[in-house]
């Protein structure tokens, strides 16, 4: 009864009939048995074969459907990027057609789109969005021989990192916590290993990976910046097969099979051991003060048939981090741990020729917890903070006619917050702080949207979503609009425009993204944040193997919240009454041009952009530019087959430096009769109002590809910083005494690092 009246709630809008003469079908992998995302599919009259009558692409389940059909004789061509075309005829009479599609790989793979604009050029529903082949992250350079999905992410024009340590996606003037981060539906808050050194997602385990920058689709809401859309592998139906990889810093497996002929499963984990390594060779006195440091993460799936149309999917993912010193009850104490849990069952429904429904029920847990206790002064520090969801989600895609391909869905929340249980103990005086807080909040989702083809040449996507958070009473309705117009069949102008909401806010305590930070959901203080953003952009082809785009943008946020200058971490207040609430505004040029054919394959990226926020309550409530504001931005990104096995991938970064805040003149107060103080003072820019050096650097990655013991291997060297860099980390006051002066000093974190990984296929 619940779903035929969230089915009823999701077609209220619209008149169209359910009957009409269609063929649908789904396409699969012919040896993997996984769905095909966006594989391109065209529908030819018999009689004319060269002049195609519909063209659509399949969706994250491989489904797709043409509806409204004559009664005739057809033909249906399916493609997709390193498989061979699949070609049927097809004759429609007065009943519909249900097709399974599987299309097989080439032996001999010499073009592909390693990172596309958009999933299909005619396709307007993710206009500024690009796709990663995982495979593709592989090739590339990494730090510690670490593959990781985020840092690649971080060399698209538009999307820059925080500072060289973090893996966060500052997505055109946004920060990580204005992502949505979806791994199969299902939103993971704190994506990071290592204090944000590395993503927490092993590319191993993932089929997609689908970044959409700004004005995205109605279907999509909660975040003011940006959406990560993941999809994990869901294993192969042939023999059971892996891989299994070695890097400077850890190690990880995949596995994936049959279970029978219905079932089939992945699993992939990860884990760091240099805790493993720090034990093995100090000696006992250095592990009592040296702290122990792991992480590991897995990722499941399976897929269960229940019929040609029925799929239960059940995936899960654990991810945790564990920082500690040793030793006994006289020494100093440091315990800091971060863990996400998640988990979703989704039924996948095809409940007719032209509707495809999915029913969602999602958990997830975040949480944090830190203690560093001082046994000499008698000192502890506590905090403890989380996030528990149990979410319902049902969707449907419904193709009424050749115009339309509507989209609809509803979504129920609940949050459990847990905010920063913080305790401090000195001799003789007692904590005041209690167990800290625990709030609720439920939240209810709704959207329609529709991409709509007006005419030949003009494609939209139309579409409303509305929120309801109810901790604080707030209610948005939020318009979505994209379009996308043909110049030629290779040539087109494109635009979004989009209004965000977020109920929730990652509240930093740095400027660096670190775990320690809280979120806080909205209340009668806290109010929900809120954008809104405008893109025009072109696209074209160039010469067959390159495609150029050129995107430029404006974004404006309201309800932003930073902790006031005058905060003390150990005030007795709450959080809320410790902040100041203000603005932020964004635009930016983007420049793309992408090689995607041949032995040399890659892109070339640069990004014109400036971020300003505006704060009543910070800078005497003068504008100034955020940490992580990028006046220029450019990025080279290439890999190239050597032949016989060699292959090698190249990366070059630039970026205008960090605004930072750093002293400019130092006093000595006059005390009292008139008797200096020597104890100095400085006098500071205004917040961030000083630039560092700008950062650049290379990166190499030499890839040799071998047989030994009858399995196939790579092995890989990666070369960090390969002209040594001196890249500033941060600025720092120093006395020099040759010239009897105060002088600014840079830290600078990695030189020229080489490291190597090792993997093989099973």
């Amino acid at each position: 009864m619940k779903i035929l009246i969230l089915l009823f709630l999701f077609f209220l809008c619209i008149s169209y009939s359910l009957y009409s003469s269609t063929i649908s079908g789904v396409i699969k992998d012919s040896t993997s048995g996984e769905y095909v995302i966006s594989a391109t599919v065209v529908l030819y009259s018999d009689s004319v074969a060269t002049e195609p009558v519909r063209g659509t692409y399949t969706n994250k389940y491989g489904f797709f459907s043409f509806p409204d059909l004559e009664q005739g004789n057809y033909i249906i061509k399916a493609s997709y990027v390193g498989k061979l075309p699949f070609t049927q005829k097809i004759v429609i009479s007065d009943e519909d057609r249900f097709v399974n599609i599987a299309l097989t790989e080439r032996d001999v793979l010499k073009e592909g789109v390693t990172v596309t604009a958009d999933r299909d050029r005619a396709s307007v529903s993710t206009i500024s969005s690009a796709d990663i082949d995982p495979n593709f992250i592989n090739k590339l350079p990494s730090l510690g021989g670490e593959k990781d999905v985020f840092r690649v992410l971080q060399l698209l024009p538009g999307v820059h990192s925080g500072s060289e340590i973090s893996s966060g996606l500052y997505v055109r003037g946004g920060t990580p916590d204005q992502n949505l981060t979806l791994l199969d539906g299902v939103i993971v808050y704190n994506p990071s290993h290592l204090g944000g050194f590395l993503s927490s997602f092993n590319s191993d385990a993932l089929k997609s990976i689908n970044l959409i920058k700004g004005a995205f689709p109605a279907e999509f809401g909660s975040r003011l910046s940006s959406v990560l859309d993941m999809t994990m592998k869901e294993g192969t139906k042939e023999d059971i097969s892996g891989t299994a990889s070695l890097s400077l810093i850890s190690t990880k497996f995949t596995l994936e099979g049959p279970i029978n002929d219905d079932i089939t499963f992945m699993i992939s984990g990860r884990r760091m051991y240099l805790d493993l390594l720090v034990n093995l060779f100090a000696d006992e006195e250095a592990n009592r003060h040296t702290p122990d440091y792991y992480f590991y993460d897995l990722n499941l799936k399976t897929n269960l048939k229940i019929s040609e149309k029925d799929h239960i999917f059940v995936s899960g993912f654990f991810a945790k981090d564990i920082l500690d010193t040793q030793g006994d009850d006289s020494d100093d104490y440091v315990d800091i741990g971060w863990s996400n849990t998640t988990g979703s069952v989704r039924w996948m429904h095809i409940a007719g020729a032209n509707l495809f429904t999915n029913f969602s029920f999602i958990y997830t847990d975040y949480s944090f917890r830190t203690r560093l206790v001082d046994v000499k002064d008698k000192f502890e520090f506590r905090s403890e903070t989380g996030i528990r969801d149990f979410t319902l989600k049902a969707e449907a895609e419904y193709f009424p006619d050749k115009d339309h391909r509507i989209k609809s869905g509803l979504e129920f929340t609940d949050h459990d917050f847990k905010i920063n249980t913080i305790e401090t103990l000195f001799e003789n005086i007692e904590s005041e702080f209690g167990e800290g807080r625990k709030l609720n909040s439920l939240d209810i989702s709704y959207y329609v949207q529709d991409e709509w083809s007006i005419t030949n040449r003009l494609n939209t996507n139309i579409g409303m979503r509305f929120n309801l958070f109810t901790s604080g009473g707030y209610f948005a309705a939020e318009p979505r609009i994209s379009a996308k117009y043909a110049l030629s069949d290779i040539s087109y102008l494109k635009g979004a425009f989009g209004m965000t909401s977020q109920p929730m806010h990652l509240i930093y305590r740095s400027e660096i993204n670190l775990p320690t930070d809280s979120w806080l959901p909205v209340s009668d203080k806290i109010e929900p944040g809120k954008a809104w953003q405008v893109v025009l952009g072109y696209e074209t082809e160039l010469w067959d193997d390159y495609f150029f785009s050129v995107e430029g943008y404006y974004k404006d946020m309201s309800n932003i919240y930073e902790y006031a200058d005058t905060v003390s971490y150990f005030s007795p207040e709450s959080i809320e009454d410790q902040l100041t609430q203000g603005t932020s505004d964004s635009w930016g040029i983007e420049l793309f041009l992408e090689k995607r054919v041949g032995n040399l394959k890659g892109w070339v990226g640069y990004t014109l952009s400036k971020t300003m926020r505006y704060f009543d309550g910070l800078n005497n409530g003068k504008p100034f530019p955020p940490r992580h504001d990028r006046t220029h931005d450019a990025k080279i990104v290439m890999t190239y087959d050597l032949g016989k096995g060699w292959e090698v991938g190249a990366v070059w970064v630039y970026g205008t430096g960090q605004a930072y805040t750093v002293p400019t003149a130092k006093y000595f107060p006059i005390g009292l009769n008139d008797v200096y103080d020597y104890s100095s003072n400085y006098l500071y820019t205004e917040r961030n109002g000083y630039r560092m050096p700008a950062y650049h650097r290379m990166d190499l990655n030499i890839m040799r590809n071998f047989s030994w013991f009858g399995l196939p291997w790579e092995f890989s060297l990666n070369i960090y910083n390969v002209y040594n860099r001196m890249n500033p980390f941060a600025i720092y006051i120093d006395y020099d005494y040759e010239t009897d002066k105060d002088v600014l000093k840079q830290i600078t974190l990695f030189p020229l690092i080489p490291t190597f990984g090792l993997s093989v296929k099973f």
